[in-house]
C-alpha cells in the first residue's frame, strides 16, 4: 500500500503486520490541522501524550486499526515508534577526585540552566544557602516535588551549581549561583521516551525568556540510527538556537576505538562534548567517549574531564510525596560520590556557558562555539575525532 510504503516506519510496520502488540506508542509527523488530528486520534480510541509544536510532532498511543486509519490522511507525513533515549555514563568509580577550582569571580548569577534528566534530589548543597531548584516538573511519574530515583540528574546538578556547603566549598559547582529548571523525563533505569524529552525541551524553551534560561544541559544519547527521531531533535535544537539558547549534549558512550558518535550528538546545532580521563599519570581519552569524524562539521566539538568526578550523592529510594502530602528526605550518610561518564563533561561545559552568559548576556550559539574553539588546547596523542578542538583553557575563556 502506497501510504504504508511512504509514511510508516519499517519497524512499526513489521510489528503491526505480525500483530505484536495491542497498542503502540508512536510519533506522528504532521503538516497542519493539529487540532483535527487530535480529535481523530481520540475517535480511534487513541491517547494523545504531547504536542511538540516546533517540530510538528504528536506523541500518542494508537492500536493497529487507528494507525491504519490516520496514516491515510494527507496531512500526515510519517509515523514511527517512540523510542527510548538513555542517560550517558553513570558508573561510580574509585575515590580519585577531580575538583574544578573557582579561580574567577563569575558564578552564573542570574542565568537559568534547563536540565532534562532523571530528576534532582533535594540535596542540602542545592537548597542552602539559597534554593537552586527553580522548577521541577516530573513527566514520568507526575509527582510534584523534587526527587531522583536514579541519581544521574543529581550528579549533573551538582556539577552545575552545587553550593559546596557540605564540603566547605571543596566541591562547589561551576556556576554555583545559577538556577536549575529541571524536567524529569528519565525513569529510575535511566531511559526516557523521545516524546517525553522533546516535550520537556520545548517547554523549557517556551519559558526561557522570563526565566533567563540560556543553556540546555542534555546528558543523554540516542543509541540507534533512527534518522526520523534525530530530525525531530534537530528541529527542536533549531528552535532553541533561534532563541539564543545553547543545547549541549555528550558524545555518547560507545567505545571510541570502534563505534562512532550516533544520533543527536551528530547534529550541527548543538555543542557535542567528549570525555577525557585526567587521572594520573597522564591525560588520555576516556574509553567510552564515542569518536566522531573529520570534516567541516566534525564532532565532538571539544572535550572535558569525565573520570572520577566528585558530585552530589542522592537517595534513590526517597519518596517525595504520599497521598499528595510532601515528604522530606533523611540526611544522607555520604553527601558526595564519584562518577564517570561523558554526561559529567557535558555538565562542566554547560556550567562554563552559564559563566559566559553572566559576563555577556547577548551571546548567541555561534559566539559560544567560537569562544570555546579559540580557548581550547589540543591534548597530545589523542585523535581529533575523540577530543575535537581539545580541552578548554579557563584562563583563555575567561581572562
Amino acid at each position: 500500500m502506497f501510504s504504508y510504503k511512504n509514511k510508516l516506519d519499517c519497524n512499526l510496520k513489521y510489528y503491526m503486520t505480525h500483530n505484536s502488540y495491542k497498542n503502540y506508542r508512536v510519533l506522528i509527523k504532521y503538516r497542519n490541522f493539529q487540532s483535527s488530528l487530535e480529535k481523530k486520534i481520540s475517535s480511534y480510541k487513541g491517547k494523545v501524550h504531547y504536542i511538540i509544536e516546533c517540530a510538528n510532532i504528536i506523541s500518542a498511543d494508537l492500536n493497529t486499526k487507528g494507525i491504519e486509519r490516520i496514516i491515510e490522511y494527507p496531512e500526515i507525513e510519517r509515523i514511527c515508534l517512540d523510542e527510548y533515549l538513555f542517560l550517558c555514563g553513570m558508573s561510580v568509580t574509585t575515590a580519585n577526585k577531580v575538583h574544578f577550582a573557582d579561580k574567577h569571580s563569575l558564578s552564573g548569577c542570574g542565568v537559568g540552566i534547563g536540565v532534562v534528566d532523571s530528576g534532582v534530589f533535594p540535596h542540602i548543597d542545592l537548597l542552602s544557602p539559597s534554593n537552586k531548584i527553580a522548577l521541577f516538573i516530573d513527566v514520568v511519574n507526575k509527582l510534584k516535588y523534587p526527587y531522583d530515583d536514579n541519581g544521574h540528574g543529581t550528579s549533573i546538578s551538582g556539577i552545575l551549581c552545587s553550593s559546596g556547603l557540605s564540603s566547605n566549598n571543596m566541591y562547589k559547582g561551576i556556576a554555583h549561583k545559577s538556577k536549575l529548571f529541571c524536567y524529569k523525563a528519565f525513569d529510575k533505569l535511566g531511559k526516557g521516551f523521545a516524546s517525553d524529552i522533546l516535550f520537556s525541551i520545548e517547554s523549557l524553551i517556551n519559558i526561557s525568556k522570563e526565566n533567563n534560561i540560556k543553556i540546555l544541559c542534555l546528558p543523554f544519547e540516542l543509541l540507534t540510527h533512527n534518522t526520523f527521531i534525530t530530525s525531530c531533535f534537530e528541529s527542536i535544537f533549531a528552535y532553541a538556537v533561534s532563541k539564543d539558547i545553547i543545547p549541549i549534549v555528550p558524545s555518547g558512550s560507545n567505545l571510541n576505538n570502534s563505534s562512532p558518535i550516533m544520533g543527536i550528538a551528530t547534529l550541527n546545532n548543538c555543542i557535542t562534548v567528549g570525555g577525557l580521563n585526567t587521572v594520573n599519570p597522564s591525560i588520555r581519552a576516556y574509553d567510552f567517549s564515542s569518536s566522531g569524524s573529520f570534516g567541516k562539521s566534525a564532532k565532538p566539538n571539544l572535550c572535558a574531564a569525565c573520570v572520577n568526578i566528585v558530585s552530589l550523592n542522592s537517595d534513590i529510594n526517597y519518596i517525595c510525596e504520599k497521598n499528595g502530602i510532601k515528604l522530606y528526605p533523611n540526611k544522607l550518610d555520604a553527601p558526595y560520590k564519584t562518577f564517570t561518564g561523558t554526561s559529567l563533561s557535558t555538565a562542566y561545559v554547560s556550567g562554563l556557558c552559564a559563566l559566559l552568559f553572566e559576563n555577556n548576556p547577548n551571546l548567541n550559539f555561534n559566539d559560544i562555539l567560537s569562544l570555546f574553539k579559540i580557548s581550547c588546547e589540543a591534548v597530545e596523542d589523542i585523535p581529533k575525532v575523540i577530543q575535537g578542538e581539545g580541552i578548554i583553557n579557563i584562563d583563555k575563556l575567561i581572562p
